[in-house]
């Protein structure tokens, strides 16, 4: 295997079963619902709720994108992220019609990051380069990826990309915070087929890894997301943004951070 190859694992080859198309979709007899999905605000557990619960009629999926993208894939795709990870501009652009009902789960931009670095750590399936990367003091890591996605907006798949881009201003919109089993309730409802006792979503378990985020990380992000904490109602960080040298270091190797994850070695 090439130095950029992931770990092969049995749930590696799974995923890789799942079908593919253009983006996460609900095709019922008289609609076509359409998942607007912000990563890290649990997106795949809806995904994976209405897999469950619907089946074949859940289209335009591919779980096991990162792994295609790294064997290769990166050289042909258009656009340089998973379906499942659309901006609503793209999804336009792909869709033959307008779909008839969109909706979304947004989080806290600031617990968002949060997530995204211990997912860097613990889940993401990636390269022993780009581990390496989640290993970096939080403050030095959001700057570099900040950095890295400001250069190009489809780096690490999307991931870090306002929650404005993906979510139309027609959407139902959800928050994390008050839970799924309300997402699980209005798609039930959509569908005309009510909740059995007890189906939903499993209760989300909260980690005890605790991230330190200072107050210039709080300013940044309220900087880089200020659309997503304005229009889905959370409260802006109130401390100033200072620029320091992790600003400058961020900035010097965003460049090669770029090429490497443009080329599926992160």
């Amino acid at each position: 295997m090439g130095r950029c190859d992931p770990e092969v694992s049995l749930n590696h080859l799974l995923t890789q079963l799942v079908p593919s198309a253009d983006m996460p979709s609900l095709s019922l007899p008289d609609r076509l619902i359409w998942f607007a999905h912000c990563p890290k605000a649990g997106g795949t557990s809806v995904e994976q709720f209405m897999v469950a619960r619907w089946g074949p009629a859940v289209g335009h999926l591919h779980w096991g994108w990162d792994l295609w993208w790294r064997r290769g894939g990166w050289r042909v795709a258009d656009p340089p992220n998973s379906p499942q990870h659309l901006t609503w501009r793209d999804a336009l652009q792909q869709l033959p019609d307008a779909p008839d009902t969109v909706f979304a789960v947004v989080r806290d931009p600031v617990a968002r990051m949060a997530s995204e670095y211990r997912w860097q750590r613990h889940g993401r399936r990636g390269t022993r380069m780009g581990k390496l990367l989640s290993y970096l003091p939080f403050s030095v890591w959001l700057r570099l990826m900040l950095a890295a996605a400001d250069r190009n907006p489809h780096s690490f798949d999307n991931h870090f990309r306002p929650q404005d881009d993906f979510v139309p201003e027609t959407a139902r919109v959800f928050r994390l915070e008050d839970g799924l089993d309300v997402v699980a309730e209005w798609l039930a409802e959509m569908a005309g087929e009510p909740l059995e006792p007890g189906e939903g979503f499993p209760h989300m378990l909260s980690t005890r890894e605790r991230t330190v985020i200072t107050e210039d990380d709080c300013a940044l992000i309220g900087a880089v997301y200020a659309a997503d904490f304005t229009r889905f109602g959370y409260s802006l960080p109130s401390c100033k943004r200072r620029s320091g040298w992790a600003d400058r270091l961020a900035g010097l190797v965003a460049r090669m951070v770029v090429f490497l994850d443009r080329r599926g070695c992160l």
